[in-house]
């Protein structure tokens, strides 16, 4: 297996070019929702008004979308057409949301914004968030669902494999990096790898 950081490291790299790699893309191609579980003491919720401030401190310190304050964070709900959490105990700690988008000038279902607070995460409330969030979109018509994620959000890679989002393969780039993670990933996860990556790829 190569090294972690050595393959990070060649994923994050840009190649010389003036501009990062594109975010990775992945369409959800199941026709029913997931299935997904219940997480003990949690429950999966719709927006209301005066979560604003426990939803930035989850981005906040969640820390892997960029820097949040109530501006932001209002400028995500203003462009989210419904929005979700995970509220455990009192306290939200999971986010995301369903985005009316276009791609290639079709309409599409974005599942955005995807958080996690550190202290919960490995529980399962990620898959729950986003499991729930695409049956939402399910529901709202007959579209096609996609989400944004990035090469070193491994666990959140292996969540979305199992919740059934498959790669996109529309770059250049992407299958490159697809066999990379494909490479960090254990024998459970290579029944996801897409066509598009063969055993020739290097």
């Amino acid at each position: 297996m190569p090294s972690i950081v050595g393959t990070l490291k060649r994923m994050m790299a840009s190649g010389g070019k003036s501009e990062p790699p594109p975010q990775l893309v992945m369409w959800y191609l199941q026709a029913a929702a997931p299935s997904i579980r219940e997480v003990d003491r949690c429950e999966v919720r719709n927006f209301r008004s005066g979560d604003e401030d426990g939803w930035l401190e989850l981005l906040q310190v969640n820390g892997a979308l960029g820097d949040w304050d109530r501006a932001r964070v209002q400028k995500v709900l203003f462009a989210t057409h419904e929005q979700f959490f995970v509220e455990c105990e009192g306290k939200i700690v999971a986010c995301t949301g369903v985005n009316d988008k276009e791609r290639d000038g079709k309409p599409c279902w974005e599942i955005g914004w995807v958080a996690v607070d550190p202290a919960f995460q490995g529980r399962g409330i990620g898959k729950l968030i986003v499991g729930t969030a695409v049956a939402r979109a399910l529901e709202l018509g007959a579209r096609p669902i996609y989400l944004l994620t990035d090469d070193f959000r491994v666990p959140a890679l292996c969540s979305y494999l199992r919740l059934g989002f498959a790669p996109d393969d529309s770059h250049a780039s992407y299958t490159r990096r697809w066999l990379d993670i494909f490479a960090l990933l254990g024998a459970d996860y290579q029944v996801y790898k897409p066509s598009f990556i063969t055993v020739g790829d290097t």
